[in-house]
């Protein structure tokens, strides 16, 4: 494939990865036949040991930042790739989160007509590595009843598209562990913007595998989390070891 990166893209996909040689190729494929390309593509890669490195060099990725596992954290890999962004949007995807069809892309942006929103985010459906919990709880959701919701709280950066203007007023907080994307979802709905699950911006996702823990360990851990977050008061600040690089280079 030509490596061709657009000057001015809409849209900076961050995507995080560590092994993730199962799924990645597939995961830049769809991107790279999205209907829509004016995109850019940033890896931020947590010290992988398999075969991800080398398959990154088969697709035109602008930027590949390098962390030591030690140093990964949900919010820092973010906000690291955020700062290399060239879009007036952020898009975020795991290493193993595949879009759903080639219009994905097009089709979400749509909602971005509205100044108002600052984000939207979509569903997942189980792939094939997924636990038995998240292939039954396909089952149970038709995927066809599913609707766009408004205000929801539950963004998640295992697909989003943030504004980055508003990313830059308040950063993933780097002191969460986790649920970074539904902290920042709190922030920008107390702040009066509107946060979007939409179904058109589905992917292919799974919580467990690789070396992760599954979904039914982690979601105790995200319960308690929740509940902390839902304590805090609104309108808030974040924390971030990067804020004050991103604000000297004056990007």
């Amino acid at each position: 494939m030509e490596l061709i990166f657009p000057k001015n893209p809409t849209t900076s996909w961050i995507i995080r990865t560590k092994n993730e040689e199962k799924w990645l190729g597939e995961v830049l494929r769809g991107l790279f036949v999205q209907s829509r390309l004016d995109f850019e593509v940033v890896i931020v890669d947590s010290g992988s040991t398999d075969k991800t490195l080398e398959i990154i060099k088969s697709y035109p990725i602008r930027k590949v930042i390098n962390i030591p596992s030690s140093d990964f954290n949900y919010s820092y890999a973010i906000n690291l790739g955020g700062k290399e962004a060239w879009g007036k949007y952020i898009g975020i995807l795991s290493g193993h989160s595949l879009p759903v069809s080639r219009t994905w892309y097009q089709d979400v942006m749509i909602n971005f007509s509205n100044p108002k929103v600052a984000a939207v985010t979509g569903y997942y459906h189980a792939l094939p590595d997924s636990s038995v919990n998240e292939k039954l709880r396909d089952l149970y959701f038709d995927v066809r009843e599913l609707k766009k919701e408004h205000k929801s709280k539950y963004m998640t950066n295992t697909n989003a598209i943030i504004r980055k203007d508003l990313w830059r007023e308040y950063y993933f907080d780097e002191n969460l562990e986790e649920c970074e994307d539904y902290d920042w979802a709190c922030e920008m709905l107390a702040r009066g913007y509107d946060i979007i699950k939409d179904p058109v911006f589905n992917v292919y996702h799974s919580h467990g595998g690789f070396g992760r823990p599954t979904y039914d360990e982690r979601v105790i851990k995200w319960q308690k989390t929740l509940a902390l977050i839902d304590a805090k008061k609104r309108p808030s600040k974040s924390h971030s070891n990067i804020k004050y690089k991103i604000e000297k280079l004056g990007e």
